[in-house]
């Protein structure tokens, strides 16, 4: 009896010794066949983008739309009225920064000069549509959101760092 359960437990630790390793290695197994679909997909980077940092995923102006409304809402309470006032420039302030990063004409320097000035009209009539209260909070509310993206950034970038020696 002592040796039918012993031999049992063994053949078990064996089956998922064999079963670990081999999902473990999977240096002998046989790729996965490609279907349709995937037969003109190239799973391998480029060397160029496999040396470079991550490529930040695109996100849809229409999303962009949506979280400048929202932190807006976050950061002061809209009327109705304001709302619809401030969602065409929103709308419009995505659009035309969308618009100046997909131009392959301009430089960087460029880009990001007429960026900022695009932020800066953005800012002036968003404000415009607010009340000085508002306008204040919104200010006070973006200017800590701003001051708690850099600080992450320049935590983050020291952890980087020792991670790579």
């Amino acid at each position: 009896m002592l040796i039918t359960f012993v031999s049992r437990a063994l053949f078990t630790a064996l089956v998922a010794g064999t079963l670990v390793s081999a999902h473990a290695d999977p240096v002998d197994q046989a790729p996965a066949p490609k279907t349709g679909a995937q037969s003109n997909v190239n799973l391998e980077p480029s060397p160029a983008v496999a040396s470079s940092s991550p490529k930040k995923r695109s996100v849809s102006p229409d999303s962009l739309k949506k979280r400048e409304l929202t932190m807006l809402r976050k950061s002061v309470t809209l009327t109705s009225e304001e709302e619809t006032k401030v969602t065409p420039v929103i709308s419009n302030y995505v659009d035309a920064v969308q618009a100046v990063k997909a131009d392959a004409s301009t430089t960087t320097a460029e880009k990001r000069a007429k960026r900022k000035e695009l932020h800066d009209q953005y800012i002036t009539n968003v404000k415009a549509v607010l009340t000085p209260d508002q306008a204040q909070a919104w200010e006070t509310a973006n200017t800590e959101r701003i001051a708690r993206l850099r600080a992450k950034k320049t935590s983050a970038a020291p952890a980087e760092n020792t991670s790579e020696e």
